[in-house]
């Protein structure tokens, strides 16, 4: 893992997890903390409702 910021549509991908459904998370910033940078991949990971999601440089996100 390493530091990237994140893109705009990275950001707003992680928004509209966080508005679905905000899992426990006592704020949005603290809901995206939990997303980080993957080197090798070039995305942002975390985890939402038990599931890993990846979400590429243009902001769509895998499960």
């Amino acid at each position: 893992m390493s530091f990237k910021p994140t893109t705009r549509a990275q950001r707003q991908t992680i928004k509209r997890l966080y508005n679905r459904s905000v899992d426990g998370s006592p704020s949005y910033r603290e809901f995206r903390k939990r997303f980080v940078h993957y080197g090798l991949l070039d995305i942002y990971g975390g985890t939402w409702c038990g599931m890993f999601i990846g979400i590429e440089l243009d902001g769509h996100a895998h499960s």
